[in-house]
């Protein structure tokens, strides 16, 4: 492969993602080795990085706002569409202004903000105030980063997790530490990345001012650039007949799991939870002890983690099948076993959320039947893209182990953009993506790895491309991987507990004396 000269990058997103990504080229020296685990290079081989994130503060999903959150559904002209299933839809692109060729960074065009436009980027996390993992804390950060002793204590009651605060505490210092914000640019969303004619990407910013309502654009080349923008940002609403009209009908009904906030709002109600997965249960182990009834739609077996199952179907729960249609005049809901139900005073759905790239404009990525299980095409090991080589993608891949897997396209990133490694042929590259499509499918398990698969199938082949001297990503922690196991146990007893009320959930929240 032609050998690459790449000295400035763009890192979309500052997520666990972006920040990894921005360590390694922090740590990889000009003759392709890496500092990984140490002090910053003092001969970097990267001369100019710079991180765009939307929000104000860097930490992606972890960075979480919890007193305010995004829109529980899509306002009622972008429902009415009946598109509302597609995020391009629901995340409309901005109309870029004219002649940005001579804006800069020092000197932008500025604008009124559009308000409308801007809470349909859905960029607040979803995270809510009793979330804790549900990831075993040894796996919930980079390799680099301490695993702090006293969360290792088996008498904790969440063991072996990180209450939500612990975990926004963890990423936080880190990011102090590294002085990783002297890279980041804050409330900066990019707009648009094209490829220009003299080999640079062109970067289209905006940059909002909430105070003043106001935002500046400006254009800035880099020659390469990494996508980070993470998977959890826009939600997925599944298209069900009569959904929009009921909408209009039943206002403040329909919300979406990302601006779940707290039970409350579901207490004494009859509920209805649409979706199978995790984000399922996390919603379900608190309704369920103070709602009126609770019935959960799903469209078939969880395929990763069987307890789930289980749990969907147990006391307090009223399992139902997918909706076939929502009669909007009478709110009666017609499931596809020929059951109605009807008179919900909250329908929660726990979906998922889109991989998107609005910014590429259907350039170099495409996002296969966009939905909450969609694959995203075009990508060499998830991370490199196999139509330009000086674009990548960080936390594509989906793993119990995402931090080292996150940690592990970084560095495979740096080593090849360093120069000291290269990529195989295209040819070889579109091989093996259809020979993983022909294996796994064309959804999302193409980018799904268990723990016992990860380290083999995913890490160990990237970590090849990775700096001179660098270290495995699992190295310190792949001892340990029986914890997933011990997790997923964990997780299943917490559940119960929490839902059958033999555990309080006061046990489950940060306790005062910590916070």
């Amino acid at each position: 492969m032609t050998q690459l000269n790449i000295n400035s990058i763009a890192i979309i997103g500052a997520g666990p993602a972006g920040i990894a990504s921005l360590y390694e080229f922090l740590h990889t020296n000009k003759d392709g080795s890496s500092t990984a685990g140490g002090e910053q290079s003092t001969n970097p081989k990267f001369t100019k990085i710079v991180a765009f994130e939307q929000k104000d503060k860097a930490g992606g999903i972890w960075a979480p706002s919890l007193d305010k959150a995004d829109l529980p559904i899509p306002p009622q002209t972008i429902l009415n569409t009946e598109k509302y299933n597609l995020p391009d839809v629901i995340h409309p692109v901005q109309d870029i202004p004219q002649d940005l060729s001579k804006a800069t960074v020092e000197n932008p065009i500025s604008l009124k903000e559009n308000l409308t436009t801007s809470e349909l980027e859905w960029r607040r996390s979803g995270v809510f105030p009793d979330l804790f993992t549900n990831i075993p804390t040894r796996f919930t950060r980079f390799s680099y980063v301490d695993n702090e002793p006293e969360y290792l204590d088996k008498s904790r009651p969440i063991y072996p997790f990180l209450y939500l605060q612990e975990l926004v505490d963890r990423f936080e210092n880190f990011i102090e530490k590294e002085r990783l914000y002297d890279y980041i640019r804050l409330n900066s969303t990019v707009e648009n990345v094209t490829k220009t004619e003299d080999g640079k990407w062109s970067i289209t910013v905006r940059e909002k001012d909430s105070e003043k309502n106001t935002e500046k654009w400006y254009t800035e080349k880099f020659d390469a650039v990494v996508i980070s923008n993470g998977h959890y940002t826009v939600p997925n609403f599944p298209h069900i007949p009569g959904l929009a009209e009921y909408n209009n009908n039943f206002p403040g009904r329909l919300i979406h799991t990302k601006s779940y906030r707290s039970e409350e709002e579901f207490r004494n109600q009859k509920v209805l939870v649409v979706g199978g997965g995790i984000s399922t249960i996390n919603m379900l182990q608190y309704i369920v002890p103070v709602a009126k009834q609770v019935i959960n739609s799903k469209r078939g077996p969880h395929l990763v983690f069987e307890w789930i199952n289980d749990a969907l179907n147990s006391t307090g729960i009223e399992p139902k099948p997918t909706i076939s249609k929502i009669d909007p005049q009478t709110g009666e809901f017609f499931f596809t076993d020929g059951t109605i139900e009807k008179d919900f005073d909250k329908v929660l759905f726990t979906t998922g959320y889109h991989y998107h790239y609005p910014f590429l404009r259907d350039q170099h990525l495409k996002v296969i039947d966009p939905s909450n299980i969609s694959r995203v095409g075009g990508l060499y090991y998830n991370t490199f893209s196999i139509d330009d080589p000086t674009l990548a993608t960080v936390g594509v891949a989906v793993s119990t182990l995402n931090f080292h897997t996150i940690e592990a396209s970084a560095a495979a990133i740096a080593g090849v953009w360093s120069g000291v490694r290269t990529l195989p042929s295209k040819e070889e590259q579109y091989k093996w993506e259809e020979d993983l499509v022909k294996d796994r499918g064309n959804n999302i398990f193409f980018h799904y790895y268990t723990h016992l698969k990860v380290k083999k199938e995913f890490i160990d082949p990237l970590y090849q491309y990775a700096p001179s001297g660098r270290y495995h990503p699992l190295e310190k922690d792949e001892a340990y991987l029986n914890e997933i196991e011990v997790g997923i146990n964990s997780i299943e007893k917490l559940f119960y507990g929490l839902k059958d009320k033999t555990l309080p959930k006061s046990k489950t929240v940060l306790p005062v004396s910590v916070a």
